[in-house]
């Protein structure tokens, strides 16, 4: 894909006339996605499980950036509601150029006390339904100059995890679909995953087990000091969709503030 290199170095990350499909958009790291994206000058799908919370988002995305917004009730793991979200799309706006397979759940389990019927769920929800969800939209992205699909990873899917042993391999099992999607789409479509750290979700994050405590210990042992905001994936969004980034493909981003340190040499401190 070729470029104006003027064009390029003014605006690099403008999503100018784009169609972004957001799903789980709703939540956090969703709705602030949408925010941001449509600041870029994208029109933004809000796709949500919850058709209340897709239309509170839309609506919050339209009064502060003026953008087109659409807001759609979608079961990601129901096969004709991702249908019926292509078509949506498709009847509102007649084109889409990026897809963020951004629903993703995991909880708190004890390693062996984890059912084989919670361990499929947990696969469905975080990993084919994302599968499915590309496959449906990927012959209209295919029509579009620097078309994408990112997925939102987690940090728990590229370490051991046994404290969320289905949810992290879900997640592990998505960033490897990413690459393998990268390999055979391009160059026709372009195929990213965002490794997430540790987000301050409100009180989702609270239902997956964590208390203040331990988000307080979590928190100092990042390299920032921090844990991240749901603005700080919205960027990575952004830059992976635009044409700044029309070279990359099968790419692991992680954003989770340099992780945690430990010093090789450790002290009694």
């Amino acid at each position: 894909m070729a470029h104006d290199p003027y064009k390029m170095l003014a605006e690099p990350f403008s999503l100018k006339d784009y169609v972004v499909v957001i799903t789980g958009a709703g939540g956090a790291i969703g709705a602030a996605t949408a925010h941001v994206l449509a600041a870029a000058g994208a029109k933004v799908v809000v796709s949500d499980l919850s058709l209340e919370t897709a239309k509170q988002a839309a609506d919050n995305v339209r009064a502060w950036t003026g953008q087109d917004t659409l807001a759609v009730r979608t079961d990601v793991t129901s096969e004709s509601d991702q249908k019926a979200l292509v078509d949506a799309t498709l009847e509102r706006f007649g084109k889409v150029n990026a897809l963020i397979n951004n629903v993703g759940w995991g909880e708190y389990t004890p390693l062996w006390d984890v059912s084989m019927e919670y361990m499929v769920k947990s696969y469905i929800l975080n990993t084919v339904s994302a599968y499915s969800m590309t496959k449906h939209f990927l012959p209209h992205l295919k029509e579009q100059e620097n078309a994408s699909v990112t997925f939102s990873g987690s940090a728990v899917g590229t370490t051991p995890s046994p404290e969320f042993i289905s949810y992290s391999n879900a997640k592990a099992a998505l960033l490897h679909m990413s690459r393998s999607i990268a390999a055979l789409a391009g160059p026709h479509l372009r195929s990213n995953s965002i490794v997430i750290g540790s987000v301050d979700n409100g009180e989702a994050t609270l239902k997956a087990g964590y208390d203040q405590a331990m988000l307080k210990r979590l928190a100092d042992s990042f390299v920032m000091k921090r844990r991240g905001t749901p603005y700080d994936i919205a960027y990575a969004f952004n830059f992976l969709i635009s044409p700044a980034a029309s070279w990359i493909t099968g790419l692991q981003m992680t954003v989770d503030g340099g992780g945690s340190y430990k010093s090789k040499m450790p002290t009694d401190d």
